[in-house]
């Protein structure tokens, strides 16, 4: 049997799958019954179709974008990541028309890991700054 990777690779391959647009892998990382919050939003997703989905829908919009990890701390199931994400609006995004606008923005996420897999993970980072990069303000 095979060992299972830390809590720390977990998150790294999930940021790598995610770039590379390897849903496959990503949705491999994920337990069936995770919970996905994007705090800043307030909405969640469950389970790995539909964050995959959600991150699909992202990346199909922004389809240059990207999440570079700076820094990764592990304790325990625990792993906490601060990372950077860019991208350009290229294409339409919950009902708005591109507008060629880029955004770039730090986070952090925290993934709690059980089994090898993500069970609980939480998205942290400026929502309006975002928005405001790409003259979204009024998804708020």
């Amino acid at each position: 049997m095979a060992a299972l990777l830390t809590p720390e690779e977990i998150v790294r391959s999930l940021f790598v799958a995610l770039n590379e647009r390897d849903y496959a892998r990503a949705a491999g990382a994920i337990a069936e019954d995770c919970e996905w919050w994007s705090m800043p939003a307030e909405s969640l997703h469950r389970g790995p179709s539909a964050i995959v989905a959600g991150l699909r829908e992202f990346t199909a919009a922004f389809p240059d974008g990207r999440a570079d990890i700076e820094r990764v701390t592990a304790a325990g199931p625990v792993a906490a990541a601060e990372w950077v994400s860019s991208g350009t609006f290229r294409h339409p995004f919950r009902g708005r028309e591109p507008n060629g606008r880029s955004f770039k923005r730090r986070g952090c996420s925290v993934a709690e890991i059980q089994g090898g897999k993500i069970i609980h993970y939480r998205d942290y980072f400026d929502r309006v700054s975002l928005l405001e990069q790409l003259d979204l303000l009024d998804l708020l």
